[in-house]
């Protein structure tokens, strides 16, 4: 596969991939019919679930709907849901339930759907006792004939292929089931033995969630000192497990996170570190992908996060921010990451665009854009070296603010983004950020099938603290404070912040243009020590921002509080209670 064939060649055979189970799939194969208008309809339908409880619980579902007639001008899908299952909230559709009965009507800004066009809808519901899926899909009025998984496929017109080994498709996600980290669920076990049997059975019906796979340290991929389980050994897991997808997270270039005062970088550029990241990290890793046992599984590498935004909010004002500005090593080592691995045809490529809290200003928005655009044009396949981007990354910004609509909304008089909190920023939650991102992307010349996954691990928020309506205040500051989801002290604040949930489970192509929403910060894993003591034997500094007694700094002439947790471990390790807190604010709830 020549370079560059990242997107392209994958839309081509978006239909072809998705015919492979995930928690459950169905797949609609086209049945000839007409709808209402005269048109000639043939559909084809992917319904993808990831849901969480045993007994009950709740799942979030994609569906994919291919046209592969003539084109339409408005739609409606239909389907029973065949057990308890209810609706409780959908997205790029107009979603009723009555009974069993299900109704998605186009919303008015996708009712045009054109020959071969596809639409991406999806919903979140609960269930009890079993979780099947819907077999009776009818799309424009024609029902479609559906094939479940583990039975005999009825005859279509065109035999759907399936994905094969080496062949790029349009969503890595889609259609196929994630890798569960066997060290992630244990964690998750540890904790469930210390807490109620409620609380427990809520914790192990996540046990199975795909969570993402970070390589910090060359010991990661290659192994040594308390490394448990090099990337080898999760490559093999994740084929043994039957997984279709791996997201791995790349985080070791020289002078990493040089806006944090305790970077804990192995590599530093002083010390011949880019050559090192180059021939000790990047190389086995991109080496051990290209392998022929891995052929058949979709590795979603994440590249770098925090890296490109932390140059443009932090070169002015942090030293080790302008030296890797100054000497170009995080430029330099992403795009030989991308000149590694973007040729494989099994890996899909997504550049970290920091989040609304750091970049939805004008300033850095355009920055960014403008950043990873030459970034990646620096590299051999140029554009087509990235699949997507990726937003949200350890951080905490929900995907949408659902009192907090319009950063010009009024309250008395004065517009809602000159409060504290919102502070200018025109993007007041992480799906709008996401999507504008891609269509700046675009616009500088990425192709438009440029995707995005958003990190929807810690972004909940929800429990007993959250709005349930918008404020009543005339105070614009108290207003805003009345009405966000996001109770953090600061967009700014990133460590172990109290009051979080688990937010959206993992799901393929949630809303158009999105590849995925993805837990690719594991919860439950600490951001970092930061007091008020810290851990015994550890011989790192305190992190301030990490310090529930310490501060933020100035941020719009205050100075606000960390919003930190207390007497949390050493980044990365195990941190029960943050835990604890995650699963009983987690929003959809558990």
């Amino acid at each position: 596969m020549p370079f560059g064939h990242a997107r392209f060649a994958r839309r081509i055979l978006t239909a072809a991939a998705a015919a492979v189970p995930v928690a459950a799939v169905a797949v609609a194969t086209p049945v000839l019919g007409a709808a209402s208008a005269g048109a000639a309809v043939t559909c084809q339908v992917t319904y993808a679930t990831t849901q969480w409880g045993t007994s009950s619980g709740g799942f979030t579902a994609g569906i994919t709907v291919r046209n592969t007639g003539e084109a339409l001008t408005g739609w409606k899908l239909t389907f029973t849901f065949p057990g308890s299952q209810r609706l409780t909230q959908g997205w790029s559709a107009r979603w009723t339930q009555l009974g069993n009965r299900v109704v998605a009507e186009n919303e008015s800004w996708n009712g045009a759907v054109a020959s071969g066009g596809s639409l991406q809808l999806g919903f979140n519901g609960t269930w009890t006792g079993s979780n099947p899926p819907p077999t009776d899909f009818q799309f424009a009025g024609v029902p479609c004939q559906v094939v479940v998984p583990g039975t005999s496929p009825s005859p279509s017109p065109s035999p759907s292929p399936s994905p094969s080994g080496g062949v790029p498709v349009d969503n890595p996600f889609a259609g196929v089931r994630g890798y569960v980290d066997p060290d992630w669920a244990a964690d998750v076990e540890s904790s469930a033995t210390k807490v109620d049997d409620a609380t427990a059975q809520k914790m192990r019906g996540l046990k199975q969630t795909p969570t993402a796979v970070w390589l910090d340290r060359i010991a990661d991929v290659t192994g040594g000192s308390g490394v448990a389980r090099t990337l080898k050994d999760h490559l093999d897991t994740a084929v043994e497990q039957g997984a279709g997808y791996i997201t791995l997270v790349l985080h070791d270039l020289p002078d990493r996170d040089c806006r944090s005062l305790v970077s804990d970088a192995e590599l530093h550029e002083q010390d011949n570190g880019l050559n090192r990241y180059k021939a000790e990290f990047v190389d086995p890793v991109a080496a051990l992908l290209a392998r022929p046992e891995y052929r058949n599984l979709r590795v979603a590498a994440v590249i770098e996060p925090h890296a490109l935004i932390d140059l443009i909010v932090g070169s002015t004002s942090t030293y080790p921010c302008g030296q890797a500005a100054g000497s170009g090593v995080y430029v330099m080592g992403i795009r030989y990451a991308l000149d590694k691995l973007a040729p494989l045809p099994n890996v899909y490529t997504y550049l970290d665009a920091g989040s609304t809290g750091w970049a939805g200003w004008e300033d850095n928005f355009a920055a960014l854009a403008t950043v990873i655009t030459e970034t990646a044009r620096g590299t051999t396949a140029g554009l087509n070296s990235l699949d997507g981007i990726a937003t949200n990354v350890a951080d905490y910004v929900p995907l949408v603010e659902p009192f907090l609509t319009d950063s010009n909304q009024t309250v008395a008089g004065q517009p809602i983004k000159l409060s504290r909190f919102i502070d200018w920023n025109p993007y007041l939650h992480e799906r709008d950020y996401a999507l504008a991102m891609r269509s700046a992307l675009i616009a500088k010349g990425f192709s438009s099938m440029l995707g995005v996954v958003v990190d929807t691990s810690r972004d909940g928020w929800g429990g007993p603290d959250r709005p349930t309506a918008a404020g009543t205040s005339l105070d614009v500051n108290t207003y805003v404070d009345q009405s966000r989801v996001d109770r953090r002290p600061s967009r700014s604040a990133m460590c172990n912040q109290k009051g979080a949930g688990l937010g959206t489970r993992p799901v393929a192509a949630p809303v158009p243009g999105v590849d995925a929403y993805l837990w690719i910060k594991r919860p439950g894993e600490s951001d970092g020590a930061g007091g008020p003591i810290l851990p015994e034997g550890s011989d790192r500094l305190l992190d301030r921002t990490c310090d529930p007694n310490g501060s933020l700094g100035p941020v719009s002439d205050s100075i606000r509080p960390t919003g930190a947790l207390p007497n949390a471990p050493l980044p990365g390790d195990w941190h029960h209670e943050q835990f604890v807190m995650l699963v009983d604010n987690a929003y959809p709830a558990l």
